[in-house]
């Protein structure tokens, strides 16, 4: 006697592409439950049951974005970039997830089939690069060295988790003694040079502070604090700025194998991550750097920007 394949397929392959055909019906096309019940078969309430399922499993995600564009618009104007969006919905810092989600989206809004996209390193990008769908046309290069997260652990690989066309991983930590000397191994030069042609950057920004910079505590203290004193506020990829977006004179800068500032620049469009109030001074830097274009921030750090881009700017005092 023939048997028939179960449907709802267990199949967990089969399953979940009908999962996500589900939830694209329900979510985005806005078909009704007993519309697509009758399209494929099933009672209104097993789609009920597969769309719960969708969600429980991670395939629906459901994100809460602060629905102010004026706001996000006017703040992208004063900074001088594209689109800033918000995510969040309170005076709080939204976690790292919900900020490496919505960021993993609006790079997807960049990005074109043959795009040749670039990714620097930050704990929260390493949590995007989990939320990006495959690429399957696109290149896409490591822009910065291996942070570990936990000094027992080994730093985990950028692109490990990535379907795309070609990767190609930057085999080294981000801060070294001697970072010029390393850049000029085969394997780093190749990468590095890959940056030259990017289309697509992300990156994430930090402050120059033991809390807000995942480089302050990897450098000798008193390197750490002489770049402080050089004027450094911001950190990207390694690599410093001053408040006005210049470029800091440090021996930090011969610590970092990292894509150069100016590749990341050159590429047609850079998406910035970042959160927490305490990194507005940063964010404002990389603005004035020309190293954003559109910026994902949480609601502490946008109302704190918008607060330090609407102060006046200083008076210059007068010769006697």
């Amino acid at each position: 006697m023939p048997t028939t394949d179960p449907w709802p397929p267990n199949d967990p392959s089969a399953r979940q592409k009908l999962l996500a055909q589900l939830a694209q019906l329900y979510f985005v096309d806005g078909a009704s439950k007993v519309a697509i019940g009758k399209q494929i078969n099933l009672s209104r309430f097993q789609v009920a049951a597969l769309i719960q399922e969708a969600q429980d499993t991670g395939i629906v995600r459901i994100e809460i974005v602060i629905p102010d564009n004026d706001q996000d618009a006017r703040l992208a104007q004063a900074l001088g970039i594209t689109r800033v969006v918000t995510v969040g919905t309170g005076p709080w810092p939204a976690d790292r997830h919900t900020l490496a989600r919505e960021t993993a989206r609006v790079f997807m809004d960049q990005v074109e089939p043959g795009d040749v996209l670039g990714i620097s390193w930050s704990r929260t990008l390493q949590l995007v690069t989990r939320e990006l769908p495959q690429l399957p046309h696109n290149q896409v290069i490591q822009l910065a060295g291996a942070l570990n997260n936990d000094d027992n652990q080994a730093a985990p690989r950028l692109l490990a988790e990535l379907t795309c066309q070609s990767a190609w991983p930057l085999w080294a930590p981000l801060i070294v003694e001697n970072a010029h000397a390393l850049m000029k191994s085969p394997e780093i030069a190749r990468t590095l040079d890959r940056a030259n042609a990017l289309d697509v950057a992300l990156i994430a920004i930090g402050a120059w502070s033991p809390e807000l910079s995942s480089v302050w505590n990897r450098v000798p203290p008193e390197v750490a604090e002489q770049a402080r004193n050089a004027g450094a506020v911001a950190e990207i990829s390694g690599h410093l700025l001053t408040a006005d977006g210049a470029p800091v004179s440090s021996p930090v800068e011969s610590m970092v194998v990292a894509a150069s500032v100016n590749q990341i620049r050159n590429a047609r469009t850079t998406v910035a991550a970042a959160s927490d109030a305490g990194r507005a001074p940063a964010v404002h830097a990389a603005a004035r750097a020309g190293l954003i274009d559109v910026l994902v921030c949480d609601e502490p750090l946008r109302q704190a920007l918008a607060a330090l881009v609407d102060r006046p700017e200083p008076t210059p005092a007068s010769a006697g």
